[in-house]
């Protein structure tokens, strides 16, 4: 199983509110109906947490069995017709990105809850995604998070970052507290010299029913 993350911006003249109302109530059931996606999470941006936008409005989470399949999700006929067709109403397609990973750590709870931090990362020039792997999937990261997911970008064109760590908190008060905590300074250590830059965004999870 891989993972493809998507990010991208809002387009002009759409609010963040009226962004993410089209895409959790109209995009995802356009997208949602392709065979041979896994899973489909829409990570929806909390407002107010005082954390600078990350460059994108949506990032979108799937699974697919291995690239292949994606190679055959995003060739679909449908796609190509009625969701690029939708992306054009309310997605800046001139900025953004994606990204294929292999997950490193944790696993997607069946029900997701509370808030997501994550934090998308490109790695420092000549550091292999081993190396981050070898970091963001060893035990002991996120202080007081209630699950640590990781994962690191596979070989290929295809990468606007280089590795994803989604940290689960009850609210986002706990959530924004441990960006500025010890444990948060210690993981971010372990990854002095292997990370050039990061940005971060505080998410409640969208499951897109797949198949309806």
């Amino acid at each position: 199983m891989i993972t493809r993350f998507g990010l991208a911006p809002r387009k002009a003249g759409f609010t963040v509110d009226r962004f993410q109302q089209h895409w959790r109530e109209r995009h995802g059931a356009v997208i949602g109906v392709l065979p041979g996606l896994r899973r489909y999470w829409q990570n929806h941006a909390v407002a107010g947490t005082g954390l600078p936008w990350p460059g994108f409005d949506a990032c979108s989470e799937m699974d697919a069995d291995d690239v292949a399949a994606f190679d055959t999700v995003f060739a679909e006929p449908h796609y190509l017709t009625a969701g690029r067709a939708d992306e054009r109403r309310f997605v800046d397609r001139s900025g953004g990105g994606a990204v294929l990973t292999e997950r490193v750590a944790g696993t997607p709870p069946a029900e997701p809850g509370g808030v997501r931090l994550l934090t998308l990362m490109r790695g420092a020039p000549d550091v292999a995604t081993g190396d981050l792997a070898a970091v963001l999937g060893a035990p002991g990261r996120g202080g007081a998070a209630t699950a640590v997911e990781a994962f690191v970008r596979l070989p290929g064109p295809l990468g606007i970052v280089d590795a994803v760590e989604a940290l689960w908190f009850p609210s986002a008060d706990a959530a924004l507290g441990h960006v500025t905590s010890e444990a948060a300074e210690v993981d971010r250590r372990a990854l002095a010299g292997r990370v050039a830059a990061t940005e971060r965004v505080l998410a409640t999870v969208h499951v897109v029913p797949l198949g309806v």
